[in-house]
């Protein structure tokens, strides 16, 4: 398997994960947003299929989309004096596994590949991992680390980080 970063010129290989919506971003949406650089999508291939994909784009935490338990929480990450209204992240916009290739922990190694990326060559200043995970997804980034944001109300998507502080 190679993971190449989407380039207008890529030719896809066959994909689904079993998701429309994934599906679709994929095939027609993720070559326009890193046009208009609002994404940039990164694509694991093997021979013969997408095997994953995973999109990410620039970020932050902020208290608004945050509620107040959990951002006394994040805040208490930082001393005093570096405090700030916000704090940078990346977010995780789309990731998905082709059905062939799914219960094999490829989205875990996705999820240590980009943690490891921007612990080691964060070039922009990045502390979280941000998502807003589908609700049957909640239950895998919970078991990757990652936290809700705020009390998980009603919606297609719940808001969740992942504090890339803890592991330096």
């Amino acid at each position: 398997m190679k993971v190449v970063r989407l380039t207008q010129e890529h030719t896809f290989k066959p994909f689904d994960c079993g998701e429309d919506d994934l599906n679709d971003f994929l095939l027609m949406d993720a070559k326009q947003y890193a046009k208009g650089l609002l994404a940039v999508t990164y694509i694991i291939e093997d021979e013969d299929m997408t095997v994953a994909f995973f999109s990410l784009s620039n970020d932050r935490i902020s208290l608004s989309e945050s509620d107040k338990a959990t951002w006394r929480r994040i805040r208490s990450s930082f001393p005093h004096r570096k405090h700030r209204s916000d704090y940078p992240a990346v977010k995780i916009g789309r990731l998905g596994v082709n059905v062939d290739a799914q219960h094999r922990h490829i989205g875990t190694d996705i999820l240590d590949f980009v943690k490891q990326t921007f612990i080691t060559q964060n070039r922009t200043g990045c502390c979280f991992v941000t998502v807003d995970a589908l609700r049957s997804a909640v239950p895998f980034y919970e078991s990757n680390g990652f936290k809700p944001l705020r009390k998980i109300n009603e919606g297609d998507t719940v808001p969740m980080y992942y504090d890339l502080t803890q592991l330096v």
